[in-house]
């Protein structure tokens, strides 16, 4: 009887001493990381290059003023049809005298002067000329009488017509000389015009369109006056279109004429197919937003498909372009956020049978955003831990996280 008693106490202690100890185990133990994973699977990879581009109409014409003068109001609005030199995009009335000082005036009334007193000098040289033509004339007509009876020379007769001809000549060139001092007269009173003399006579000048196509800005449309050289309407053909974007030189050498381009953020319901037409063989200098200076060269892209893919895209449109640089049908690949650096060397954390995280170091060959090569130390369906944090080290047990978490 005493024997159970004591075997009883003993009992509930070990049961005791069982439950802490079980407690003490659950409580110390560490839970598992909920972690995203990934697999390392075969496929076809590509390599861009990105960058924002803008649309353009491939020959834009800006049309601008041929002479200073007065623009009269531009009828044309952005869209309106033009045909090459018929449609008139503008007109330019030519410029109003401007009011003269008087110093000018003097000056002005001064060489008038002297041009009529010169204008008067050139009629005196006119009478001149024609007395003298007068008594070359009469000599003639003596020494051709006095030749036919025989009292006069052959050369006599010859210097006598050379003479009457040298004073015809000398009547014409005095007559034109007395027209050209009358002219420089009005010239010089032309100076004296005043806006208010000048009237509604001015000329007007039309501008027309040199090429057929469609009206894209109006820079200048109020009448106003205008310096020539000043813009006035672009014109172009929006069928017509490219896209250009300026990517830093040291990715610029990286594409070549004839490579893929996705065109995508412009607006529509997938990205659009194009190709490089041009890389421009000079570079030029560029403030970034941050103030950095950058070196960038621009690159020209064609659409490859056809018009009404991308219809609705003018002038001046922004996207952005994906430019291929390289790319392979079916390659091993990782994805990149499950990589990370540890020294010069990349790493993953991949998941083992057991479902702890184990790194492994993996040669990598080209890379992009999603997607990099692995050359090296993983192996087609090995489960890799995306974006590894703080917890993540080891042999730690991890457990793969819900899709939705």
């Amino acid at each position: 009887m005493a024997k159970k008693l004591i075997t009883g106490p003993r009992l509930i202690v070990g049961l005791i001493a069982l439950v802490l100890l079980v407690a003490i185990v659950v409580a110390t133990r560490t839970p598992a990381v909920e972690v995203e994973t990934g697999v390392v699977t075969r496929g076809p990879l590509a390599v861009t290059v990105n960058d924002l581009a803008e649309t353009r109409v491939r020959d834009l014409y800006l049309v601008a003023a041929p002479i200073t003068g007065e623009l009269l109001r531009v009828p044309l609005k952005p869209g309106a049809r033009v045909i090459a030199g018929e449609t008139v995009l503008a007109r330019i009335q030519a410029a109003a005298p401007g009011p003269l000082d008087a110093r000018t005036v003097a000056q002005i009334e001064a060489n008038i002067r002297t041009l009529q007193a010169q204008s008067q000098a050139a009629r005196a040289q006119i009478d001149e000329a024609q007395a003298a033509q007068l008594l070359a004339d009469r000599q003639l007509v003596r020494v051709t009488t006095l030749h036919q009876r025989g009292f006069a020379t052959r050369a006599a007769f010859d210097e006598a017509r050379a003479a009457r001809d040298r004073a015809r000549a000398a009547v014409r060139s005095a007559i034109e000389a007395e027209r050209a001092a009358r002219e420089s007269v009005r010239a010089a009173r032309a100076g004296l015009i005043t806006p208010d003399m000048a009237g509604e006579g001015r000329g007007v000048v039309d501008v027309r369109s040199p090429v057929s196509g469609y009206v894209m800005t109006v820079p200048q449309e109020s009448e106003r006056p205008v310096a020539a050289g000043t813009p006035l309407v672009a014109v172009g053909d929006p069928e017509r279109m490219e896209m250009v974007t300026d990517l830093l030189s040291s990715d610029a050498v990286q594409v070549r004429p004839g490579a893929a381009v996705s065109i995508e953020d412009w607006g529509g319901e997938r990205p659009l197919r194009g190709r490089v037409r041009l890389v421009e063989p000079y570079g030029f200098l560029k403030i970034s937003a941050l103030g950095v200076e950058e070196q960038r060269v621009n690159v020209v892209i064609d659409f490859t498909e056809s018009r009404a893919a991308w219809a609705r895209l003018g002038h001046g449109f922004r996207a952005t372009v994906r430019i291929e640089t390289w790319s392979a049908p079916d390659v091993m690949r990782v994805p990149t956020s499950a990589l990370f650096r540890s020294g010069t060397d990349w790493q993953v954390f991949r998941v083992d049978a057991n479902g702890r995280a184990r790194a492994a170091t993996a040669r990598l060959g080209r890379m992009n955003d999603q997607w990099a090569q692995v050359v090296q130390g993983l192996m087609p369906g090995d489960r890799v831990i995306l974006h590894p944090g703080d917890k993540v080290a080891e042999g730690v047990r991890v457990r793969a996280r819900a899709a939705g978490q």
